[in-house]
């Protein structure tokens, strides 16, 4: 990532310093060849006005819009009760010391080939709130030669010309800023109410809420404090979620949205008439989707109008939401200087969205944030037993959805067993794992490879790389869960539309039985221990005497700086660094007389950091007193990251694969 470090006449006159970055303004096709007139024929998203009982509870009244709103992508909603505490007070008397780093925006369409390919850079400048409004403002008045608000049409008719042909090179923009705005004042209405985006991904309706930890720009807000052409570029929310952004104050937004069952259709769009065939062929399955994770696109949505697209506006000001719904993409802009904040959510129909996602990103080998199983698998089950349940559309979705995952996973544990797998309860499993080859977090079941020793979610277990039959656990609650599923299958139409949905696993087997047994009988005392929370350890003496997976899962943040955005990057709790060992009764001995020579136990500590920068916790006992011998390193990183090592240890032999 490169640093920019410069003058604030360089801010204010849109210039580079002429190092960091070669931006060229491109008058590209895709803009038009009737100028502006486009504009006026994008039609506005409807706009919501809640009375003040039907603001009491936000996800209740979304919940109620959401068949009707979702059709457009995006809407706006005016609330009836204002904050009395301004942002600009919370961010710098109630958070004392708030600064923040700005993000580079070239102002131009690209052509999107290899030669120009749009990137944001950090500004290397830390603002204050202040700091930043002073220099938008000015910026504002050096373009516009005022400080008035100017008519939302010829602001945006600016804003087109200016990245498509005009002499601004860049803007700055504060984008995912941890943090909120909202008041914690006891005399601030809105801050006061269940509005606030700090609370609102953990309401009751919100599946969000069934989070073991906070995720920063998902679950927790995140702000946006802009200056006039600040963007954000065609993007979809992470998972597919649903988001609110509230205006806190300043000049006005503009928002593009297009609704999620056009999505694959805009995708379409921007793969034939925006990318080049070049770029696409270097980014692999699904490239076109994989590009727009960047949130670096950015062009006109004429384009999308012109190819039938749909396509719809809002202009937002302050004390509205914006909300946008599941696989909408949405892009905009700033109209001067403005503070918003925004945050995901999660009603109960976003399982389906979520479980596409899921696919996706198992596409791309990208890393996913949330556990989409876990969050399905608790719904329901808190459904179950919820003896007030109303039985309406969100309800269904997770029905459906349940009933989907739960069959699915026994279609492939039966066919596994047809296959001569073992299958056995997993003790203690109460958590998620992580497939080494898709990134799939996996709740209900997952394989051990027994060639690698990687964790491999169902899926790839039925077609495991190395050619053998992985080791196939299951949660100890799988027949409550399929209990409550048979339950809900009853209901009319949830088995229908969930077949569906399942993909034709098994046709050549006529012999399938649903919920049929699958679990091995032999071996009974094959135990799986699973622990991730808190670095418990299960005992070393367990590990000697039986043929156990023993999970340690770090509590420690990770920010991934590679993850679905570089130039809006999150600081994201994500996949935790982790070790895996292996504890194989058959190699064992013990020999607490061996010592590793001492140049052998640098080399391998040395191996190690090389690959993860610091020795890997838990590899404290590699030294003279611990390990007797080294029978194979394999430095270099394998597959899913892992560094490969096989030792002698005072006890039996752990092959050893730390990840």
């Amino acid at each position: 990532m490169v640093s920019m470090v410069r003058s604030e006449d360089d801010v204010l006159h849109g210039k580079d310093n002429g190092n960091n970055f070669k931006e060229i303004k491109c008058k590209a096709n895709m803009v038009g060849s009737n100028g502006m007139s486009w504009i006026n024929e994008i039609p506005i998203c409807p706009t919501f006005y809640p009375t003040m009982e039907e603001f009491e509870d936000p996800l209740s009244y979304l919940e109620k819009i959401a068949p009707a709103a979702s059709k457009f992508g995006i809407c706006k909603i005016v609330s009836p009760i204002s904050t009395s505490v301004p942002a600009g007070v919370v961010l710098m008397k109630e958070k004392s010391g708030f600064k923040f780093t700005t993000r580079v925006q070239p102002l131009k369409v690209a052509k999107w080939d290899s030669d120009d390919l749009t990137k944001y850079y950090m500004s290397g400048r830390k603002y204050s709130f202040r700091e930043y409004e002073k220099i938008a403002n000015r910026l504002f008045a050096h373009k516009f030669s005022t400080s008035a608000n100017l008519p939302a049409k010829f602001v945006e008719q600016e804003f087109w010309h200016e990245i498509t042909s005009g002499k601004t090179e860049f803007v700055e923009y504060a984008c995912d800023v941890e943090g909120s705005a909202f008041s914690k004042s006891a005399n601030d209405p809105l801050g006061n109410s269940k509005w606030n985006l700090k609370d609102i991904s953990r309401l009751n309706k919100s599946v969000l809420r069934l989070l073991e930890t906070s995720i920063p720009g998902v679950s927790d807000p995140m702000l946006y404090i802009g200056m006039l052409f600040s963007m954000f570029a065609w993007h979809v929310e992470d998972h597919f979620l649903y988001s609110i952004n509230y205006h806190h104050c300043g000049a006005s937004k503009t928002w593009y949205g297009v609704p999620g069952h056009a999505a694959y259709d805009f995708e379409n769009v921007v793969q034939k008439y925006v990318y080049d065939g070049e770029i696409l062929m270097h980014e692999g399955v699904d490239a076109t989707f994989n590009l727009l994770i960047g949130k670096t696109t950015m062009f006109p949505p004429e384009i999308l109008s012109e190819h039938e697209v749909p396509v719809y506006k809002a202009v937002q000001e302050p004390g509205e939401f914006v909300i946008t719904f599941p696989q909408a993409y949405h892009a905009g802009f700033s109209h001067g200087f403005n503070c918003g904040e925004a945050v995901n959510f999660a009603l109960a129909d976003w399982f389906p969205f979520g479980a596409t996602a899921c696919k996706r990103y198992e596409n791309l080998n990208r890393q996913q944030i949330l556990p989409h199983e876990q969050l399905l698998c608790k719904e329901a089950m808190l459904l179950a037993n919820n003896r007030s349940s109303s039985g309406n559309r969100t309800e269904w979705c997770v029905k459906v959805a349940f009933v989907r995952l739960i069959r699915l996973q026994h279609h492939y544990c039966w066919f596994l067993k047809k296959q001569e797998a073992d299958i056995f309860y997993s003790s203690g499993h109460n958590s998620n794992v992580l497939c080494g080859v898709c990134n799939h977090w996996c709740y209900m079941a997952f394989g051990i490879c027994q060639s690698s020793m990687h964790f491999v979610c169902l899926n790839h277990a039925m077609k495991c790389e190395c050619g053998g039959m992985p080791t196939i656990y299951v949660r100890e609650d799988i027949s409550e869960m399929e209990a409550v599923a048979r339950t809900f299958e009853q209901e009319q139409g949830v088995l229908d539309e969930c077949l569906k949905k399942l993909p034709v696993l098994l046709e050549e087997y006529n012999d399938y039985i649903p919920y049929s047994d699958f679990i091995s009988k032999k071996n009974q005392n094959h135990i799986l221990t699973s622990t991730y929370e808190n670095q418990i350890h299960a005992s070393e003496k367990k590990a000697h005497n039986e043929k156990s997976y023993i999970l340690y899962s770090s509590n420690e943040e990770k920010a991934d700086d590679n993850s679905d955005c570089e130039p809006f990057m999150v600081k994201r709790q994500c996949r935790t660094f982790s070790e895996k060992i292996i504890a194989d009764e058959d190699m064992g001995y013990r020999d607490s007389n061996r010592k590793l020579p001492e140049t052998e136990c640098q080399k391998l500590e040395n191996s190690m950091e090389s690959t993860f920068g610091s020795t890997p916790r838990g590899s404290s006992n590699i030294g003279q007193n611990a390990v007797s011998k080294v029978t194979d390193v394999q430095s270099n990183q394998i597959k899913g990251g892992s560094l490969k090592v096989r030792l002698k240890i005072k006890g039996p032999s752990l092959p050893v694969e730390l990840t």
